[in-house]
């Protein structure tokens, strides 16, 4: 009787040098952080957050352009968990306005965790093309896009909206009416989360209404005529 071996794979460990830029990496985001929050955004100089992560100034220049580039390298990362958590979570069965609001309620939860840094993430977003942090936040925006345009499709082809038209139009409508409703809550001297997620609601049903939205029916279930 023969028997098989397991084939182990062994991935590579990571190399010293990218260990090294790794460690700089997270030293540069903890201190912009820090510095950041205990001095302010504008207070707060490139110069300072090279000496409290213990690198060369130079070394800060590697990963951001400027410190606008350093918001962004701060909330980055944080940003594609809350993308990959929002559109894990669609429930298809509901109707496309509450689908998107549930979505965008994420983004509200983890922006109500740094109010003062998400204020200055909004504010900076404007133009923001260049920086060597652009990319993969444009790339999130992209991929945010794209799944408010597959659930809108899915809902056109559902007939559960009476919206034939194009659907990349309808998701950048979802996406700028968020955009408009975050800033509005945050320009609040203290954003009460709940009250920022109830006008976004209400904002979103608003719009389903203007899409001729329709129930959701269980499968199966029959509408009942008048």
């Amino acid at each position: 009787m023969s028997s098989k071996k397991k084939e182990i794979i062994d991935l590579p460990a990571l190399g010293l040098r990218e260990r090294n830029k790794m460690d700089k990496l997270t030293r540069i985001r903890s201190a912009a952080l820090e510095l950041f929050q205990a001095k302010g955004y504008e207070a707060t100089t490139t110069k300072e957050i090279a000496e409290k992560a213990d690198v060369a100034i130079g070394t800060v220049f590697m990963y951001a352009n400027d410190k606008r580039d350093l918001l962004f390298l701060i909330f980055n990362d944080a940003l594609d968990v809350v993308v990959d958590n929002a559109f894990s979570s669609i429930d298809s069965r509901k109707p496309l306005s509450t689908q998107a609001f549930e979505v965008f309620s994420h983004f509200y939860a983890a922006f109500h965790k740094q109010v003062l840094l998400a204020r200055l993430l909004l504010r900076e977003l404007v133009f923001f093309s260049e920086g060597k942090q652009a990319a993969q936040y444009m790339e999130n925006r992209r991929r945010i896009i794209a799944q408010l345009e597959r659930m809108t499709q899915d809902a056109i082809l559902k007939k559960t909206i009476g919206a034939n038209g194009d659907v990349t139009r309808i998701a950048n409508v979802f996406f700028f009416l968020y955009s408009g409703e975050v800033r509005l809550w945050l320009s609040d001297e203290t954003p009460n989360l709940q009250k920022g997620l109830a006008s976004l609601k209400a904002s979103f049903a608003l719009l389903g209404h203007g899409l001729g939205e329709q129930p959701v029916r269980p499968p199966g279930k029959r509408a009942i005529k008048p």
